[in-house]
C-alpha cells in the first residue's frame, strides 16, 4: 500500500463529522503505518505538508468548493490511491466517477446529512461507492432503505471519543460557585448548539418534563450548555414555567471546561430526534455520568441499548420526568449507573479509540477489494 487519500470537512473546526474526521486520521496512521496519507480539509485554512494536509479554507464563495474537489481529483489522477475515503457523504457526488476508473472510493454516513436526502444525484453517488461506513447502525437501515444500497457494501463503525479529555472526578468547586450550586444537589445537564435548526435535541422537552420534577425534587437544577439563535425560544419558555431560579444557561462551553461540566451533573439529558450517534453521551459515560436519550434516532447504541442510561419517548414529557425520578430515587436495576468507574470503562470497552481503531480496520478489510 502506497497511498491513501482523505477527505474532510474539516479537522480543527467544533464538530461531530470534524471529530470523527481527526479520529480517522489518527486511525488511518495507525492501521497502514507503511502507506502515506494526505489529507484534503474543505475547511481548514493552514495546509502542512509534513502531515499531508491540503487545506483549501481560504477559498471563499462559488469558487471553494470547486478548487477543493479539483484538488482532490487531480491528486487521484496522479497517484492512483489504492483508496479514498471521505468523512462526509456528500463528497462522493464528486468521487463516484473515479470507482469507474478503478479507483476505491469509501464514504462515511452519520446520520441527518443524509435522512431523507437519497434521492436524485446524492443517492446515485452513494450507490457507485466502493463502502459506506455509517457510524450506527440507525443510519445504515436509512440508507439501506432510501437508497437501495446493498448491505454487502455497507459496514457500520461507530463513533468515538478523544479518552485523554474524559474521564470521572469529583464536580468542580469552580463551577459549583460559578452557579451557585451545592456539591450535593441534583443537577441534570444538556451541552449542544440552541439553534433553530437543531431543536431536535430536546432541550424544549426537558423543560416541559421540569415543572413535575422539581415538585418531587425541589433542588434540582438544569443546566444548558450552548448558545445560538434558539436561546430566547428557550428562555422565555422557562419564564412561562416559572423555572427561572431552576435552570441556568452557560452560553458556549470551551474545550478545556467541557469535561468539568460533565462531572457536575449527575445525570446528562438529551431526548433527542436527530442523532446519528451522538458523542456527547460517550463523553458524558466517559466522565461517568450516565445518559438519558431519546428512542426515535440513533442514540440508544450510545448507550448500549439502554445498559448504560435510560430511552424514552423523546416527545413526551411526562416519561422523561418518570425516566429522570427513577434514576435520581434509584427505583431501577441498574446498580453500576452511580459508579463512575464501571460508566467509564465499559464505554472505553464500547467505543474507545481502540475499538474505533478495530471496527474501521475491520470495514476496511470487509469493503475494499483484497
Amino acid at each position: 500500500m502506497k497511498f491513501i487519500h482523505l477527505w474532510v470537512s474539516g479537522i480543527e473546526e467544533t464538530g461531530g463529522i470534524q471529530h470523527y474526521s481527526a479520529c480517522c486520521v489518527q486511525a488511518l496512521r495507525e492501521i497502514y503505518p507503511q502507506a502515506r496519507l494526505r489529507i484534503f480539509s474543505k475547511n481548514d485554512v493552514q495546509s502542512d505538508p509534513d502531515t499531508g494536509l491540503h487545506a483549501f479554507g481560504r477559498w471563499r464563495g462559488k469558487l471553494h468548493t470547486p478548487v477543493f474537489a479539483a484538488a482532490g481529483l487531480a491528486w487521484a489522477m496522479l497517484e492512483r490511491p489504492d483508496f479514498i475515503f471521505a468523512t462526509h457523504p456528500h463528497f462522493m457526488k464528486a468521487l463516484a466517477p473515479l470507482t469507474r476508473l478503478g479507483i476505491p472510493c469509501l464514504t462515511a454516513a452519520h446520520g441527518i446529512e443524509t435522512w431523507g436526502l437519497m434521492a436524485g444525484s446524492f443517492g446515485a453517488a452513494l450507490r457507485q461507492a466502493t463502502g459506506i461506513l455509517p457510524v450506527s447502525a440507525f443510519t445504515h437501515d436509512v440508507i439501506h432503505r432510501e437508497a437501495h444500497v446493498p448491505m454487502s457494501r455497507m459496514c457500520v463503525v461507530p463513533d468515538t471519543f478523544r479518552e485523554e479529555n474524559f474521564a470521572p472526578g469529583p464536580k468542580s468547586s469552580a463551577l459549583l460557585q460559578r452557579y451557585g450550586l451545592k456539591p450535593d444537589q441534583p443537577v441534570i445537564l444538556t451541552i449542544g448548539r440552541l439553534s433553530a435548526s437543531e431543536r431536535y435535541k430536546g432541550q424544549d422537552q426537558v423543560l416541559l418534563a421540569m415543572p413535575s420534577l422539581v415538585r418531587e425534587l425541589p433542588d434540582l437544577h438544569y443546566i444548558i450548555g450552548g448558545r445560538g439563535d434558539d436561546e430566547p425560544r428557550l428562555r422565555q419558555l422557562c419564564a412561562e414555567l416559572g423555572l427561572e431560579k431552576q435552570v441556568t444557561f452557560t452560553g458556549f462551553i470551551p474545550e478545556a471546561e467541557l469535561a468539568d461540566h460533565y462531572r457536575l451533573a449527575d445525570l446528562y439529558v438529551m431526548p433527542s430526534t436527530g442523532e446519528g450517534f451522538g458523542i456527547v453521551y460517550l463523553e458524558s459515560l466517559a466522565c461517568g455520568r450516565p445518559c438519558l436519550v431519546g428512542n426515535a434516532d440513533a442514540s440508544p447504541e450510545a448507550i448500549d441499548h439502554g445498559r448504560l442510561g435510560f430511552i424514552v419517548p423523546p416527545r413526551d414529557p411526562a416519561q422523561i420526568a418518570n425516566a429522570m425520578l427513577s434514576f435520581f430515587r434509584r427505583r431501577h436495576d441498574k446498580p453500576w449507573l452511580y459508579e463512575p468507574e464501571t460508566l467509564h470503562r465499559e464505554v472505553v470497552k464500547l467505543y474507545g479509540q481502540q475499538a474505533f481503531r478495530g471496527y474501521l480496520h475491520l470495514a476496511l478489510s470487509e469493503l475494499l477489494p483484497s
